[in-house]
């Protein structure tokens, strides 16, 4: 009998040492999925998955642990719920690649569709802190007091998104 319990209590040691699942980085909350659904049809989230193999190992070098399809930040008000910045793919005969900014609302969520890239794009998406961005192609400086949602086209294109008030506006960082 000591010997059975003391197998089980090595057992549960052994189980209670075990590290916590790492939770999936472009998990998204059950009530932004549905939303999201419902509005979009099958489209997912881009994953490292969905990255080249030197463009996986820039963003994991850059951003360890995050997905390359996802970023919440305060993008509207310093003051408001964080929103979330989104690269949804499409699955199916149509295949687009959208940056969707996703803004908690009262009953749910409102979208705010700001680009609409080529099929085949690879762009990933992270969040800055509010500051000043410039545009040298435009020579456009702006200012902001929130976050911002940066889009690369790694080795390629950057843009940065500032919303405005009324609608999120871009500027081309580097090319």
């Amino acid at each position: 009998m000591s010997l059975t319990l003391l197998a089980l209590t090595f057992a549960l040691s052994a189980v209670a040492q075990e590290p916590a699942p790492r939770s999936d980085a472009c998990a998204l909350p059950a009530a932004l999925r549905g939303a999201l659904q419902s509005r979009f049809g099958s489209s997912r989230v881009l994953t490292a998955a969905d990255l080249y193999e030197d463009e996986r190992t820039l963003f994991r070098a850059d951003h360890p642990g995050a997905c390359p399809g996802l970023r919440t930040g305060r993008y509207f008000s310093r003051q408001e719920r964080p929103s979330t910045a989104i690269i949804l793919m499409g699955v199916g005969p149509k295949k687009e690649v959208r940056l969707i900014i996703a803004r908690p609302a009262m009953a749910g969520w409102t979208f705010h569709e700001v680009e609409v890239m080529d099929e085949g794009s690879t762009a990933v998406v992270w969040r800055e802190g509010p500051g000043t961005y410039k545009d040298p192609y435009a020579d456009k400086t702006k200012k902001t007091a929130n976050d911002v949602v940066v889009l690369t086209g790694y080795e390629s294109w950057q843009r940065v998104y500032i919303w405005n008030g009324r609608a999120f506006e871009f500027l081309q960082t580097s090319d």
